[in-house]
């Protein structure tokens, strides 16, 4: 059971979270296209990333929500529950979350494999390429989302994972930030209707970001 005494976290509380969230992505993008990080490891574990976004923005006693999966044997991380109004399927049973996300990071690093030959072989058109590429990216963008591995911050997290499988073929969205949250009213039934088995919303609109 979840103590008592323990707080939220919502980023958004922080002051200066626009500011220092923002700086921060801006020095993580710019370390991904330089090629200053391991991109197949971070999407399969992103939890240095969370860490390196949201530490300087957790309430002061819990320092530990950034960079930790909820069910992580923490005081205040170990019961964590989280729920998204009107979608119960969203927020893993914490204790499951650290071996489901093992899981989902083997399933990403065998994926990635794969596709990595798709690259290498090139028996494929370019289009072709590009869309399998980046359904890849969508389903492990859309698994991490569900899954809600983080106390907050889960959207930037899920969305770096889409952004480093897509680096790691030099796919570089134009219009898919990572913070703030892509514009639009579109964006959140994109990821309900991939969650419901349709990816090919969310895919067009991430290819199109790409090609602008």
């Amino acid at each position: 059971m979840h103590p008592a005494d323990c707080p939220a976290f919502d980023y958004e509380d922080h002051p200066s979270h626009p500011t220092e969230l923002f700086a921060r992505t801006k020095d993580l993008v710019r370390s991904l296209r330089t090629g200053q990080l391991d991109k197949a490891a971070l999407a399969a574990d992103s939890r240095v990333v969370h860490e390196h976004l949201f530490s300087l923005l957790t309430p002061p006693t819990c320092a530990y929500f950034a960079g930790h999966y909820r069910g992580e044997n923490f005081r205040c991380l170990r019961y964590y529950g989280v729920h998204v109004a009107g979608d119960p399927r969203v927020g893993l049973n914490p204790v499951k979350v650290p071996g489901v996300m093992m899981g989902i990071g083997a399933e990403i690093t065998r994926a990635m494999a794969r596709v990595d030959e798709l690259h290498v072989q090139s028996r494929l058109a370019l289009e072709d390429l590009m869309y399998c590429t980046v359904r890849f990216a969508c389903i492990a963008f859309e698994r991490v989302l569900t899954i809600h591995p983080y106390a907050n911050g889960n959207g930037h997290a899920a969305r770096f994972v889409i952004w480093a499988i897509l680096g790691r073929y030099d796919y570089w969205p134009a219009d898919w930030p990572i913070d703030p949250r892509p514009a639009g009213p579109d964006y959140e039934p994109l990821i309900v209707q991939c969650r419901n088995g349709n990816p090919n919303p969310l895919i067009t609109a991430v290819v199109d970001a790409i090609i602008g």
